[in-house]
Formats: structure tokens, C-alpha cells, sequence
């Protein structure tokens, strides 16, 4: 089989990605196979395992793009962020804005489901080290926040990373962007809840609930 041009094999290997990102997100790993992304793709099967060895490989990458989504809406986001406030503020407005993305337009729900057919040990260990450089990253934001005497914590720093972590997850995952008035809501209300538990100053949660803009971003 004669190799095409790379532009037209990059423009094939987009289709192909998006095609299968967005099964998986539906259908979770046992509910997609590959004949379903290649005809979701345009393509013929074989042509889909030009790119891809196999089912395993290819959901790897869409958790690898799912991981690439948080990373550009929260953890961008907080890196450009001054004070230790600002950057946890910023995980509640990547929330919303990561909601508002349209890749996850039909539902990204179907990673959080346990594939049973295969054990994908590799997209399990993709994800896990995401997990943990992400909540490293919310860690020494929460931790530098104490250290200025803008929070107080009654558990160690590290479990409410975790905390917040997969809260975030347990948002993002399963809603859809059917209602994203009511997901903006949810997550001010999360982040109003967090700020005025923690918070020192009572402003940082009325700053939560709208006035930084987190209600309507």
C-alpha cells in the first residue's frame, strides 16, 4: 500500500482522533470498536490500523486528550495566575470553561467507565500519572494559599488535593454541555462551598460564588 502525503495522513489522523474521542467519551472503551471509529472517521478499517496497532493504543491517546483538555481549561490556566487565591479560583473558571469546550459536546462520561474486555494498562497508567502530577499542582497551590494565611485546613494538604481533584472529575466526566447554565451553577456553588470553608476572609467566597465572574464564565 503506497504511504500518502503527510499533510493528508495528519488531516486522516485528526478524524480519526476525534472520531474515537468521542465514541469512547459515549460508549466507554467495551461499548467502541474499531470498525466503529473507522466508519465514524471515513475510513476503511485497515486504513484506521495504518495509525493505530490496535483498540488499546488508540483509546490511550483519547485519554491522553482527555488529559490534555484539563490540562489547557485549569492547569494553564492556573499557572498563569499570580497569588496562590487566584490560582485555585482559576480551577473552578477551567471547570466551567472545560464544560464549554466543544469536544466534550456529546458527553466525555465514558471514561470514567471500567473497561471489562481488556485491561488497558496502559491508558490506566497515563491516567494515574496525570492524577498525581495534578494534584501535586492543586497541593502547592492549597498549601502555598495556608502559608500566606488565606485558608486553614483541618486535614493534611495533600488529602484535599486529591479532594478537589476528583471532584473536578466527578463534574467534568459525567455532564454534558445540554445544560451549561445549570453545570456554571454547580461549580460556583462547589466553589463558593470550598472558599467559605476554608477561607479566612468571607469575600473570598462571595468572590467564588460570582463577583470574580465564576457563575457566568
Amino acid at each position: 500500500m503506497p504511504r500518502r502525503p503527510a499533510s493528508e495522513q495528519g488531516d486522516t489522523l485528526k478524524q480519526v482522533r476525534e472520531a474515537a474521542f468521542s465514541l469512547f467519551g459515549r460508549y466507554g472503551y467495551d461499548g467502541v470498536s474499531m470498525l466503529a471509529v473507522a466508519r465514524a472517521a471515513g475510513l476503511t478499517k485497515a486504513a484506521l490500523y495504518w495509525h493505530y496497532d490496535g483498540k488499546e493504543a488508540l483509546y490511550t491517546d483519547c485519554v491522553r486528550q482527555l488529559n490534555a483538555l484539563f490540562r489547557r481549561h485549569v492547569f494553564t490556566r492556573m499557572a498563569a495566575e499570580d497569588t496562590p487565591i487566584e490560582r485555585l479560583m482559576a480551577i473552578f473558571r477551567g471547570m466551567g470553561t472545560l464544560l464549554a469546550d466543544p469536544a466534550v459536546d456529546e458527553g466525555v462520561a465514558g471514561y470514567w467507565l471500567m473497561p471489562s474486555t481488556a485491561d488497558v494498562a496502559e491508558a490506566r497508567a497515563v491516567q494515574g500519572q496525570f492524577e498525581e502530577a495534578s494534584a501535586r499542582v492543586i497541593g502547592q497551590a492549597i498549601q502555598a494559599a495556608v502559608d500566606d494565611g488565606d485558608l486553614t485546613l483541618d486535614i493534611p494538604v495533600a488529602d484535599m488535593a486529591q479532594a478537589v481533584m476528583a471532584t473536578m472529575e466527578a463534574i467534568v466526566l459525567p455532564l454534558r454541555r445540554s445544560n451549561p447554565e445549570r453545570s456554571r451553577r454547580l461549580i460556583a456553588a462547589l466553589a463558593h462551598t470550598f472558599f467559605r470553608a476554608h477561607a479566612v476572609r468571607p469575600e473570598l467566597a462571595r468572590m467564588a460564588m460570582g463577583e470574580s465572574g465564576l457563575a457566568t464564565t
